[in-house]
């Protein structure tokens, strides 16, 4: 079976589809900044958020969206909702506030919310993996969690990269006098507000 999927397009189209930045991204980009251990609890999360989904979409969670019209508009809503729950939180915050007031398993339980709160990326999955898969049907489900184990494989090596360079540069930028304090923290405030407004906007 493995040598009948396009793993080469896979690779490549998965990989220009994870480095896309959107909300996971800014919360870990966020996170990054102040802890490694909360970013990778956020990390932890939001890969555990895609297995979930990747595996209602091999169930055809799909297909119960798209025969319930409400689905997808009410859990885009709430999806939305919480997006900017988190933007409103981050602008809030005081500039140079730590994160230590809060209990270390937060940034999982808002990576995975963040996740799966979005319903869209069942249907990417779902109209996604079957492009690089057999035509065969007995194979179309062990080749989608082949597939899925990939593109998890691909998501964490970019988050491992991402939170790495983000510490690192994090601590550069902040000794800048150039940069206003909190100046990174409202950019992702912000970048989540609008990632929000951008889900009400979706039809």
């Amino acid at each position: 079976m493995l040598e009948t999927i396009n793993f080469p397009g896979f690779i490549l189209a998965a990989s220009l589809v994870i480095i896309l930045p959107g909300p996971a991204t800014l919360l870990v980009a966020e996170l990054a900044r102040h802890s490694l251990r909360r970013a990778a609890a956020a990390v932890a999360g939001i890969v555990l958020g895609d297995i979930v989904l990747i595996s209602l979409s091999a169930a055809g969670f799909a297909l119960l969206m798209q025969g319930l019209p409400w689905l997808m508009p009410a859990l885009r809503l709430l999806g939305a909702a919480y997006l900017l729950y988190l933007g409103m939180q981050l602008l809030r915050r005081p500039a140079g506030a730590t994160l230590r007031a809060e209990p270390g398993h937060a940034g999982f339980l808002r990576g995975l919310l963040i996740t799966v709160s979005n319903p869209k990326p069942v249907l990417f999955f779902s109209s996604f993996f079957p492009l690089f898969l057999p035509v065969a049907q007995d194979q179309a489900v062990p080749g989608f969690i082949v597939l899925g184990c990939v593109f998890e494989a691909i998501n964490l090596l970019y988050f491992i990269v991402l939170c790495s360079l983000l510490h690192w540069t994090g601590k550069q930028v902040t000794n800048q006098a150039w940069l206003p304090a909190g100046a990174m923290q409202k950019i992702c405030g912000c970048g989540l507000i609008l990632c929000g407004v951008g889900l009400v906007w979706q039809r």
